[in-house]
């Protein structure tokens, strides 16, 4: 039903992951009950040992894989939203920044250390739905060395839109010198604003954040990661 309710509410264009496991989990329910008319009809037809009915395996197989995932996530109101919101922000980036799809699309390493960084900056605004107290709370103890850190980057942040006055154009300065760390004309935007050697020091502090975001909770968090980018095949 949630599912149902998931395929009614949720265009392409809104999550194609949240869609994708909705589908899966209709699809592997239909198949269920397919497989079940096909041996009511002729039940000497099922091996007694389960595992050498390859159809009956295969099937059983995507329907617990799916159904895990949507009781994980589609019954739980608060992780369906920050799923939905993880999903959307990956989709919004690819599409925003072709290079981007390109490295998400072939795993490349980079996408590992800096999709938690957009998700860390999303969280200086209070935009990212509390995914970072699920998994980074000790970010938010300033007597801890991580909350130290995210207080560096606040700052960081704060005097950045003081001297670019635009929320938006400095939003998008600190998203790009996340993205695109290694690009010297994206670095040469925001070094118009801020010393470069500050600009060295966020984006080393960041990173930090980043790495212990995926190592407190490390099944947890690659198995929301994985789930997000459902859309570019399981």
């Amino acid at each position: 039903m949630a599912a149902e309710g998931v395929l009614r509410k949720v265009s392409d264009t809104k999550s194609k992951s949240v869609r994708h496991l909705a589908e899966n989990i209709k699809k592997s329910f239909n198949k269920i009950r397919e497989i079940l008319r096909k041996y009511e009809k002729n039940l000497d037809a099922i091996d007694p040992q389960l595992k050498n009915n390859s159809d009956l395996v295969e099937i059983l197989i995507f329907y617990e894989n799916s159904w895990e995932k949507g009781k994980h996530y589609l019954l739980n109101l608060e992780k369906y939203s920050q799923l939905l919101y993880f999903s959307q922000l990956i989709e919004i980036l690819c599409e925003k920044y072709k290079e981007i799809e390109e490295k998400l699309e072939c795993r490349d390493p980079s996408i590992f250390i800096w999709l938690p960084s957009i998700i860390i900056i999303k969280s200086l605004e209070n935009d990212d739905k509390g995914i970072c107290k699920e998994f980074i709370p000790n970010m938010f103890n300033e007597e801890d060395e991580s909350g130290k850190i995210y207080n560096y980057i606040k700052n960081f942040k704060e005097n950045l839109y003081n001297i670019v006055k635009d929320p938006y154009l400095a939003y998008n300065l600190l998203e790009k010198s996340v993205l695109f760390e290694e690009d010297n004309n994206i670095n040469r935007e925001l070094e118009a604003y801020i010393p470069r050697y500050l600009i060295d020091d966020f984006e080393k502090k960041i990173k930090i954040l980043s790495m212990q975001m995926q190592r407190i909770k490390p099944t947890e968090w690659n198995y929301f990661f994985d789930l997000a980018m459902n859309y570019l095949g399981e």
